[in-house]
C-alpha cells in the first residue's frame, strides 16, 4: 500500500489567529461618546458590543462608533449598529461611523449600509486642517 508522502520543504501554516475583540466606549465631550472596536463583530462578541454601545447611547447624543481597528463583522454585527442607529434618530441623536479596514467598509458597501450611515475618514492631516473629514450622509 502506498504511503502518503510529505515533502520536507512544506510551507508552514500561516495561520494567523483573529486579534482579541475589543469593545469599549468614553466620553468625548460635547455630549459625544466614542466606541472603540477591535477584532472581530460576530455573534460572539455580539452581547458586549451591544450592551457597550447601549451605555454610549445613554450618556451621549451623538456617538461615535470607530471600525478602523475592526478585522470582521458578520451580518449580527450589522444589524447591531442598524438598531442602534434607528434608536439613536427615534431619540432625534446621532450615531456615526468612523470608516474601518478594507474589509469591513467592503461589507458595508455591499450590504448598502455604507450609504445609509453617516461614515467619516479619519486621517493625519496638516496641523491647520481637520482631522476628519465627512465622507457620506445617509
Amino acid at each position: 500500500m502506498p504511503q502518503a508522502s510529505h515533502s520536507v520543504n512544506e510551507a508552514p501554516s500561516t495561520y494567523v489567529p483573529p486579534a482579541p475583540f475589543v469593545c469599549t466606549w468614553k466620553p468625548n465631550g460635547f455630549g459625544s461618546a466614542w466606541v472603540q472596536l477591535a477584532g472581530e463583530l460576530d455573534f460572539a462578541t455580539l452581547p458586549a458590543f451591544e450592551r457597550t454601545l447601549r451605555d454610549a447611547q445613554r450618556s451621549a447624543g451623538t456617538v461615535s462608533i470607530d471600525l478602523q481597528a475592526l478585522a470582521f463583522i458578520d451580518c449580527s454585527g450589522l444589524k447591531a449598529i442598524l438598531d442602534a442607529d434607528a434608536a439613536a434618530r427615534r431619540a432625534g441623536n446621532r450615531l456615526v461611523l468612523l470608516r474601518g479596514s478594507g474589509q469591513v467598509d467592503r461589507v458595508l458597501a455591499l450590504t448598502g449600509l455604507l450609504e445609509r450611515f453617516e461614515v467619516v475618514d479619519v486621517s493625519p492631516r496638516p496641523a491647520a486642517a481637520s482631522p476628519c473629514r465627512r465622507a457620506r450622509r445617509g
